[in-house]
């Protein structure tokens, strides 16, 4: 009889239990947190969760980041000064640890329907307000329990925050994971057993000097330089230099952009690869060119007020118009700006975004496939991701107004699909857009 009762109960944990080893996931907000495994149980949505802490110099670049005033401080002071400071710093983030963790009670698990399921309790990770210091480069291994997954659902959101960041915090949000969920006489999603991948990109930080200086006469130039990192271009530093056009940079082994201006001579804008650097320190010297004057006649002034004027009835215009439709099943948004190089839409897409909001209330059964597009600018691997991103960033807008999350896909081409020459770049334009294809009318 014993044997007989172990059997049964048993063979009703497997009815009801599910298990998704390392799922898919389309998107999450941070590289240092990973989902190990889903189970499904009779109560819980159960997630096995892995965070990976960063290492010093990474921990450092966020404090500056969120610490801004700080950190033009430091850049002020001399080089050898600057640096034994930040050495300072980093032995004792390595000592006492840098950064802390929690999950936020209001999280939650959203379905591609919208349905939404509770956060329950967390074990091993203290709730907020709470928050745990975490030792450097060192891995932690918690479980997040939701309400139960209505079954047929195999693929949600884990959202612990709409917003990616606030406060000096960075949630932990995951969108489109795969679950091993099927409705009631389905069978059941595969999924390989794997070693979770814990790898976290590693930053070194390296010191970069040099001179701005006269392309002809190599003289020195005082110019205000803007210094910006990794593919998003995010702001990392700023300096004004004095008339010896020095200056000097501590910053993270990644892709930099350096943005520079000076009085009566053109902007310059160059990117330099550190990632590809083994030295801890190197020089680099930026050249500056005077403008190529041209006379413009008188009568451009009169053009150019009235180009003024045309501009500022532009909003009201875009509304007028309608979708530009490609043929039976596609549409292309005319309108949609973003913020440069991010997935950041502008107040001023709104306007066109509503119409596609609109087509798609008007016909509750429709669903569409979000594409995005890039220019041949930049690194191919990166407009891809961009292009994912911002027809993601179109997604969301129109789900955050009330539609099923179900009814719209996303996919981004990149620069593999240009409809003109990137010859210049307003043939350029043209192939930045985002395009809808109807799926179901």
């Amino acid at each position: 009889m014993r044997l007989l009762a172990f059997i049964l109960l048993f063979l009703s944990v497997g009815a009801y239990g599910q298990t998704t080893p390392n799922p898919p996931i389309k998107k999450k907000s941070t590289n240092d947190t990973f989902v190990n495994k889903i189970e499904i149980t009779e109560d819980y949505t159960i997630f096995s969760m892995q965070f990976v802490s960063k290492n010093a110099e990474e921990q450092l670049k966020d404090y500056f980041d969120n610490n801004p005033k700080e950190k033009k401080e430091i850049s002020q002071l001399p080089s050898m000064m600057r640096n034994m400071y930040l050495q300072q710093m980093l032995e004792g983030i390595r000592k006492n640890g840098g950064s802390t963790i929690s999950i936020q009670p209001t999280s939650f698990l959203r379905a591609p329907n919208g349905e939404k399921f509770k956060f329950i309790k967390a074990t091993n990770i203290p709730i907020a307000p709470e928050r745990q210091t975490v030792e450097v480069d060192k891995k932690y291994f918690f479980k997040v329990y939701f309400e139960k997954l209505s079954p047929g659902i195999q693929s949600v959101d884990l959202v612990e925050s709409e917003n990616r960041e606030e406060d000096g915090m960075t949630y932990w949000n995951f969108y489109g994971i795969k679950v091993n969920n099927p409705a009631n006489g389905e069978e059941s999603l595969a999924f390989e057993e794997q070693e979770t991948e814990t790898k976290v990109v590693l930053e070194k930080m390296i010191t970069v000097k040099g001179n701005v200086l006269d392309f002809d006469s190599q003289e020195p130039i005082q110019a205000k330089i803007l210094c910006k990192t990794g593919e998003n271009e995010t702001l990392y530093d700023s300096v004004i230099t004095s008339k010896t056009g020095y200056f000097e940079f501590y910053l993270p082994n990644t892709t930099t952009t350096y943005v520079v201006s000076a009085a009566g001579y053109d902007a310059h804008e160059q990117s330099l690869d550190l990632s590809r650097k083994a030295e801890k320190e190197i020089e680099y010297d930026i050249y500056l060119e005077k403008p190529f004057k041209i006379e413009k006649p008188a009568e451009i002034k009169a053009v150019d007020l009235v180009k003024e004027e045309v501009e500022g009835q532009e909003t009201e215009l875009e509304e007028k118009e309608e979708l530009e439709v490609l043929d039976n099943n596609k549409l292309r948004l005319n309108h949609l700006y973003f913020e440069t190089g991010k997935d950041e839409i502008l107040v001023k897409s709104h306007a066109e975004l509503d119409k596609l909001l609109k087509l798609l209330q008007d016909k509750p059964k429709m669903r569409i496939r979000v594409e995005g597009h890039t220019d041949n600018q930049g690194d191919s691997r990166k407009n891809k991701v961009l292009s994912l991103d911002r027809a993601m960033a179109v997604r969301n807008y129109l789900v955050g107004k009330g539609i099923a999350a179900d009814r719209i896909e996303f996919t981004g081409y990149g620069d593999t699909k240009p409809i003109v020459e990137n010859a210049d770049d307003l043939l350029r334009q043209k192939n930045r857009r985002v395009e809808i294809v109807i799926l179901e009318d």
